[in-house]
């Protein structure tokens, strides 16, 4: 599951990941990469953990593959996770013993804005990193 890191001067990036539990340290790796090469490894902890769970959910509860795509846009980056599924994530209540429930709650925690936008074939699940002025 290696795909080439984007361009330093290209604005965006994607790739196909197949529905596997492998898929998500792919992306994780992958995010980590283009970041680097953009200039923007300020981001890669927020957005791996926000990548992280949002194709995790995709695997687990949509049960299809993903188009993982990124979206530079000046300090900031826009992250899309693609899938053939209609049905909608929703916020699930989370006890503090429980081991699921915490996924959207996490992806709006670590990125500044984030929604889901429905499509003819599935849904986009997207999010905005933003990076933070240097003092």
């Amino acid at each position: 599951m290696h795909a080439p890191s984007p361009a330093r001067d290209s604005k965006e990036t994607s790739w196909d990941l197949p529905a596997v539990p492998e898929a998500v340290a792919a992306a994780r790796r992958l995010v980590r990469e283009a970041l680097a090469v953009w200039g923007l490894s300020a981001l890669a902890d927020d957005l791996t953990v926000v990548v992280s769970e949002v194709v995790t959910n995709t695997i687990v509860h949509a049960k299809s593959a993903v188009t993982l795509s990124l979206h530079r846009q000046g300090r900031s980056v826009r992250g899309e996770v693609a899938d053939r599924s209609l049905v909608l994530p929703t916020p699930l209540p989370a006890g503090p013993d429980e081991e699921h429930g915490r996924g959207l709650a996490i992806v709006a925690a670590y990125s500044e804005r984030w929604g889901i936008d429905p499509t003819p074939d599935g849904k986009i699940v997207w999010f905005v990193c933003e990076g933070r002025q240097a003092p």
